[in-house]
């Protein structure tokens, strides 16, 4: 996945917390407010093209996976460790509590883009997309599926959208 790609997933996993940011004035009334708002929106709906794009552009490969396990409790445990922390940490009167706040987003960020952990993504869940572990030829590979359920030994047809991260592309 390219590293536009990357951010997009990255801001869009942030839109709840851009809103209530928004709701708290965290950032302060007025302008950073709005600007909170039109970065959520605008990455929810650079989501959604993403999604399109990256369904409709490739051709689907059909390949074995066996050993599945769903992994929608990720999609938890980031927003419990990083987005809610975020949002108990806002006081809007305080300059020093934003700076903190920001370098603390900044830092996350890094981390979210070297780390390739784009696919624990809540507004995912939301869409009905599910993450799930398995193996492909012997090789740990993570799938986005609309299936909540995987069998133990599954043929799907699936797209590469990242090293051995794949999207099961429907018929």
């Amino acid at each position: 996945m390219t590293i536009g790609g990357r951010v997009v997933l990255l801001v869009s996993s942030y839109a709840p917390l851009l809103f209530l940011f928004a709701a708290l004035q965290s950032f302060g009334a007025g302008w950073p407010s709005r600007v909170c708002v039109l970065l959520g929106v605008l990455s929810i709906v650079a989501l959604g093209l993403l999604i399109a794009t990256l369904r409709g552009g490739s051709a689907p490969e059909v390949d074995t996976f066996e050993g599945a396990r769903n992994r929608d409790a990720d999609v938890m445990a980031y927003l419990v460790t990083y987005v809610v922390p975020f949002a108990a940490a806002t006081d809007g009167t305080d300059h020093g509590s934003r700076v903190g706040l920001a370098m603390f987003a900044g830092l996350v960020a890094v981390l979210y883009l070297r780390s390739s952990v784009y696919y624990v993504h809540p507004l995912l869940l939301l869409y009905g997309i599910h993450v799930h572990e398995a193996t492909r030829q012997g090789v740990p590979v993570i799938i986005l599926t609309r299936q909540r359920f995987l069998r133990q030994s599954a043929d799907l047809r699936v797209i590469s959208i990242g090293d051995n991260v794949y999207m099961e592309k429907s018929k």
